[in-house]
């Protein structure tokens, strides 16, 4: 009876153990806070330290972390708040759930070796998808540095996001915008608010981007 009930143990650690994923920090720069799975308190979030479903992480002024899931990387950008709803890792897939309250994340999605990694981080009013790619996300914006994502509103019909290009979300109809209609718009997207930058996705090099336009051009 002994050895049938550490069998038993045995299986149950052995299923709940390929089910677990944990993400970490890995590193963090100036303020950042989290709050624990049913608290009210913040803490100080440290390099090495786990973060498990639910927690809810913030960064502030000039404040970012960088956050191992898997084999996926999560950068959380300055004046950032979201909250890491699900990682759970089974039969060679991984799983990320992110919701995403302010601020702006770059997400980089790797597969395990011979598996898949399914990514999503919904903000307010969109939501975008990946098995495996690059991109950045704000709450209304998204930019796709390799790969596809697929972005849905809370209205109408998702688009698939290439890499190089970028959609957004508008705030009243809940419709995200196809990448062509992007094109013939703006060439300089709206930032969130508080922040007057895009981050280069080499070395994380913060550059500024503006477009200067002298004179109109009359089609004929």
């Amino acid at each position: 009876m002994k050895s049938k009930i550490v069998l038993l143990v045995m299986v149950l650690f052995v299923v709940f153990g390929l089910n677990a994923q944990q993400a970490v920090i890995r590193d963090l720069t100036g303020t950042v806070e989290l709050r624990q799975p049913g608290s009210a308190e913040w803490e100080s979030a440290v390099r090495g330290q786990a973060v498990m479903p639910d927690t809810v992480i913030s960064t502030g002024f000039k404040s970012t972390a960088l956050i191992g899931i898997g084999n996926s990387v999560l950068t959380v950008r300055p004046l950032t708040r979201l909250t890491v709803k699900e990682i759970r890792a089974s039969a060679g897939t991984e799983a990320i759930n992110i919701g995403l309250q302010a601020g702006r994340v770059r997400a980089d999605v790797n597969p395990p070796a011979g598996g898949r990694a399914n990514a999503a981080i919904s903000g307010p009013t969109a939501t975008a998808s990946t098995r495996g790619t690059v991109f950045e996300v704000d709450v209304c914006t998204l930019w796709v540095t390799e790969g596809s994502v697929e972005y849905s509103g809370t209205a109408g019909a998702a688009v698939i996001v290439d890499a190089g290009g970028y959609s957004y979300v508008d705030q009243g109809s809940g419709r995200v915008a196809y990448p062509e209609v992007t094109l013939l718009g703006s060439l300089d997207p709206e930032l969130p608010i508080g922040s007057d930058i895009f981050y280069s996705f080499e070395g994380g090099t913060a550059k500024a981007i503006s477009l200067d336009v002298d004179t109109l051009v009359d089609y004929e």
